[in-house]
């Protein structure tokens, strides 16, 4: 088989010797010159009496004893890191929430697992988070028991939990916010036959607090030419006003009564037939009540129809994104 050994330059090196064969593909005749050199065969250009070796067809003379000449340049060797790799399985829980920037975790206190889905919902709302940092101490506030019940202390209870949440990514033990909510409505205390907390409802706990938080938060007034509409935060940034037609379906002659009237939280209408969260909010918009009639002198079916404008609109979406959290944060 035709086999010729070549002298090889490179630079300043030369390399004497070097086995060829013409039979095998030039591709392994530049792997060998990748050994000796460093040069991907991708950046190898191999030179004999001005003509270049192609991948794939030995295209030059080739004899013992010939000298050939390679252009190209080893890629630096990569330099071993300064502060070794560390795997996710070494690390402890303060360093993975560093390194995946996870929020603080809240530890489950027994069964309060809906107090830490709400209170991770609602730090979520950023505008929430610069209201309580902009929260100052009442001095004026009730003393004892009473003031460490009242909204005010729910409040600040809830301004220095989330500054802590803020400062540390490691979990926190919520017990002095637990505490002072207790204090404020007992029915959450309850504890089972084991001495542990029992389970309560979300959406109850979410009712309560934004009600603490509602007397205390004013709302934000958002440029220097508007005005504040709203009576406090919570108004104006969890509630939206709903317009409400009542039309009495007994006496088509009785005038269609309007007013509005304004809400936190929109009630889901759930049946089998209901597969989406939106659908079940859509379809509690309209409801048959039973309600003194003036026409008729007594008690009649009344279609109630609700509707909302834009920004309400944008409520139904944003409780919905809300209820998902809490679900996807008490399981």
């Amino acid at each position: 088989m035709p086999s010729f050994t070549v002298n090889v330059k490179w630079g300043k090196e030369s390399f004497k010797d070097v086995e060829v064969n013409t039979d095998e593909e030039p591709m392994l005749f530049k792997a060998q010159l990748f050994a000796l050199t460093g040069v991907q065969p991708d950046r190898q250009k191999v030179l004999c009496k001005g003509i270049s070796l192609k991948d794939d067809e030995w295209n030059m003379p080739i004899k013992t004893g010939a000298t050939l000449l390679l252009l190209g340049t080893k890629e630096e060797v990569p330099q071993e890191p300064v502060e070794k790799p560390k795997f996710i399985e070494d690390m402890n829980e303060n360093e993975i929430a560093t390194a995946f920037d996870t929020p603080a975790g809240l530890v489950n206190l027994g069964n309060t697992c809906y107090m830490n889905a709400t209170l991770q919902c609602l730090r979520s709302v950023r505008e929430l988070r610069d209201a309580l940092k902009e929260y100052k101490e009442d001095s004026s506030g009730s003393s004892g028991l009473a003031g460490l019940a009242s909204p005010h202390a729910i409040t600040m209870s809830m301004k220095s939990l989330f500054e802590d949440m803020e400062r540390r990514n490691d979990s926190i033990t919520p017990v002095l916010f637990l505490k002072r909510f207790h204090a404020a409505f007992p029915s959450f205390s309850q504890t089972g036959e084991n001495g542990s907390y029992r389970q309560q409802d979300a959406n109850e706990y979410w009712s309560e607090l934004l009600k603490m938080l509602q007397q205390k938060l004013p709302a934000q007034k958002l440029s220097a030419e508007q005005s504040v509409k709203h009576s406090s935060f919570i108004d104006q940034w969890f509630g939206g006003t709903f317009d409400v037609q009542m039309k009495c379906t007994e006496a088509e002659d009785e005038p269609v009564s309007k007013s509005k009237e304004n809400f936190l939280q929109l009630s889901c209408f759930i049946s089998t037939e209901v597969k989406y969260m939106h659908s079940g909010l859509r379809l509690r918009l309209k409801e048959q009540l039973t309600k003194m009639s003036p026409s008729l002198g007594r008690d009649a079916v009344y279609a109630k129809t609700v509707s909302t404008d834009r920004l309400c609109k944008n409520v139904v979406f944003n409780v919905q994104e809300i209820f998902i959290q809490l679900w996807e944060g008490s399981k």
